[in-house]
């Protein structure tokens, strides 16, 4: 049998070689973008209007960005972003850094969102309430109205005045859509009770929101729902301040269980929990998001729900207690339905 001599045998390996090698580098770049893909770290980022210690609409966006993190494995960050100019930089750069859902955690990002959105159709922009929709914009819906309607029954019952007072940030739509909630609760056990609103007319003013508290009280108002992010942090204060004077007031948490943040003057809370920002993000990071409304009611899992603080719980009177449990389990069977005045504009 003819030999190949030693040195053909060793350029044939060294051909076999370097065509194995080309084939695996072929196959590696062909599939390049499958492994990333598979591989890619998950981002997550949020716009706030204001400061995560609100203890309120802010902070419950915060513990919903870090369940995102702890459930899904995302790298995640935050930033406030305030003005419209500021929203769509932040909007921008988030997207620049290959960040793959962004929240907008307010009704004023819609307009940022837009003019960002279709410079970046990989990435999510989702706002929390708002009704924009477009292959990449969605909102997600809150039906705190529910537990509102229930907080608002607590002071029809209650009230020794029938002055009801209440205290928000900026007269938007969002706003009033709870607040109408908070009304109707109060006049589906109590038709003859005076409710009353006041606007801080920003989200930060602590002071204003505290004034506005006691001039209410001083109007003989003994119960109040503040919703005004920061603001509303100065309404517990003047509830505080009234109760060390011996007045019988109390008022209630909006959005996130703020019981600790003011113990002997919260009964109970409207809740939204994280649950509602883990649902999306994991939607956008399944491949499964769809362009829509993304509607979470107090029959979604939960993700809205009613609490009493627990300290004061027995301050809630019996005839309350029943009443809220009544028109509770008719609002999960669908029986009562709770009105979302700003999707629909009729207020």
């Amino acid at each position: 049998m003819k030999q190949i001599p030693f040195k053909s045998r060793y350029s044939i390996a060294i051909y076999a070689l370097h065509l194995c090698l080309f084939v695996i580098g072929f196959m590696l770049i062909l599939n390049t973008d499958i492994y990333a893909k598979e591989h890619e770290e998950f981002k997550v980022a949020l716009l706030l209007p204001a400061s995560i210690t609100d203890g309120g609409w802010n902070a419950l966006a915060y513990d919903g960005l870090k369940a995102v993190e702890e459930e899904l494995g995302a790298k995640i960050s935050h930033v406030e972003s305030r003005t419209p100019t500021d929203q769509e930089a932040h909007f921008r750069d988030y997207a620049l850094d290959g960040y793959h859902l962004i929240f907008g955690h307010g009704f004023e990002y819609q307009d940022p969102a837009k003019e960002v959105a279709p410079d970046f159709p990989e990435t999510v922009f989702i706002t929390s309430s708002g009704s924009t929709i477009t292959d990449n914009i969605s909102p997600m819906i809150f039906g705190i109205e529910e537990p509102v309607y229930l907080l608002g029954i607590i002071a029809g019952s209650m009230t020794q005045t029938n002055k009801i007072g209440i205290v928000g940030g900026q007269n938007i739509p969002a706003i009033n859509s709870t607040f109408v909630a908070f009304e109707n609760g109060v006049k589906s056990v109590n038709p003859d009770a005076e409710v009353r609103r006041a606007y801080v007319g920003n989200w930060e003013d602590i002071g204003k929101g505290k004034e506005l508290a006691l001039a209410q009280i001083n109007e003989g108002i003994d119960f109040i729902f503040p919703n005004a992010d920061v603001a509303g942090l100065g309404a517990f204060q003047a509830v505080e301040t009234a109760q060390a004077d011996g007045k019988v007031v109390y008022t209630f948490g909006a959005y996130r269980d703020q019981s600790e943040i003011s113990p002997t003057t919260i009964l109970a809370n409207a809740i939204v929990t994280p649950k509602v920002f883990v649902h999306v993000a994991k939607a956008v990071k399944e491949g499964s998001f769809e362009p829509q409304l993304y509607t979470f009611t107090m029959a979604t899992d939960e993700a809205i729900t009613f609490v009493y603080n627990p300290v004061l719980k027995d301050k809630v009177s019996v005839l309350a207690q029943k009443a809220v449990d009544e028109a509770k389990a008719k609002i999960l069977s669908g029986e009562l339905k709770v009105q979302q005045t700003y999707l629909t504009q009729e207020e």
